[in-house]
């Protein structure tokens, strides 16, 4: 074979040698080129998929948020989201039927200045302007702002209102009843002295002596009745009582209906020792205590009155006796209304006694003392000056 003219037989070799070389680079350079159509059919492929599951996501995220969006919509009670300022970003249904319009872009605070009514003495309740009651919840958000929840308890306060009335007219009834148990002392004693103005040779100043203390007796009825009647209103006023003074008007309304064999003594630990009370209620109810104790006793007895303030600055008063006591099984119940023991009682003293203390912010209980029983009203005591 003869090589062209001016080229010479290295120059031949290297020029196929660059040939073999530029054949093999297209070699290479095709096959990348395969590869890379490949890679990029793949990653194309991965794209359609990732495109459609995203827009299956989308799908999904809108649909959920049209079922969210129904849901609040739909709820019987309204939602409110408020902003970092607290005006109200969206509202549903129930929200705009419940507080009416404006809502959107108004102040939270101006919207229920507009809307509710007054205080409904239950305090989870607000009553609005359009009557009916709703119970307002609020919670913040974790991006900011607030969501208030509003539910219509209109419904459910009528019945508690209805509920608080019943409990009432119970509370009426048992203290009607109790009223009767709550004068017996007086009422002795009124016609206790007024049976000694019959009797013959009667000096004047023993008749004017027995009149005096009728008609004391008679005026502590009538107090008793009033305050008994301003109790079951809540009405009974209050002040500051020396727990002395309460002792002592107990003790003397006691003195006349001492059998012999009784011994009453009175103490005071802490002569300054006042509580805040309606002291007609208070002394009647530590006079049915003491009464208690009389009525259960059947011979010698020592009855015992004692005021004394606690070490948490407490007030205290105890009403203790030797006599039989209260059975350990009956301890339970004596405080229940129209429970008794005694065939001619109508088991509502005991529990007068407590509801009057529990007006009076206090407690009452039956301690054990080993000897007879031993009653402990607790009170809050006055702040000494």
């Amino acid at each position: 074979m003869l090589s062209p003219p001016g080229m010479t037989a290295s120059t031949l070799e290297r020029a196929g040698d660059t040939h073999a070389d530029l054949q093999a680079a297209f070699l290479a350079f095709g096959s990348a080129s395969e590869q890379l159509s490949e890679a990029f059919d793949a990653l194309r492929a991965q794209v359609a998929q990732l495109r459609a599951e995203l827009s299956e996501a989308r799908a999904g995220k809108e649909h959920l948020a049209a079922r969210l969006a129904a849901l609040v919509r739909g709820l019987p009670g309204g939602v409110l989201v408020l902003d970092a300022r607290e005006k109200i970003q969206e509202c549903n249904p129930a929200a705009l039927e419940l507080l009416g319009e404006p809502l959107l872009a108004q102040p939270f605070a101006t919207v229920l200045a507009r809307t509710v009514a007054n205080a409904t003495g239950i305090a989870e309740h607000t009553e609005l302007s359009s009557g009916r009651f709703v119970n307002i919840s609020r919670r913040h958000l974790s991006g900011g702002g607030e969501v208030v929840l509003l539910t219509d308890v209109t419904e459910s306060h009528l019945m508690q209102l209805i509920l608080h009335r019943q409990q009432r007219l119970l509370t009426m009834g048992e203290l009607a009843a109790g009223l009767a148990h709550q004068i017996r002392t007086p009422l002795a004693t009124a016609l206790l002295y007024a049976s000694q103005m019959t009797l013959p040779d009667r000096s004047r100043e023993d008749l004017e002596r027995c009149g005096e203390r009728t008609v004391g007796s008679l005026k502590q009825l009538d107090s008793l009745v009033n305050d008994m009647l301003a109790f079951a209103h809540g009405g009974a006023a209050r002040e500051p009582v020396s727990v002395s003074a309460l002792l002592e008007q107990v003790a003397q309304w006691l003195r006349p209906a001492l059998r012999r064999g009784v011994r009453l003594t009175i103490r005071t630990q802490a002569p300054d020792l006042k509580v805040r009370a309606s002291a007609p209620s208070l002394v009647s109810a530590v006079l049915n205590l003491a009464t208690n104790a009389l009525q259960a006793a059947a011979a010698d007895l020592d009855l015992e009155l004692l005021g004394r303030r606690t070490e948490e600055g407490r007030a205290q008063i105890v009403v203790s006796d030797n006599g039989p006591g209260v059975p350990a099984h009956l301890r339970e119940r004596i405080f229940e209304p129209f429970f008794t023991t005694r065939a001619r009682g109508n088991g509502i003293g005991l529990a007068i006694v407590k509801s009057v203390v529990e007006a009076h912010l206090g407690t009452v209980r039956l301690v054990d003392s080993g000897v007879g029983a031993t009653f402990v009203i607790d009170l809050p005591a006055e702040e000494r000056a």
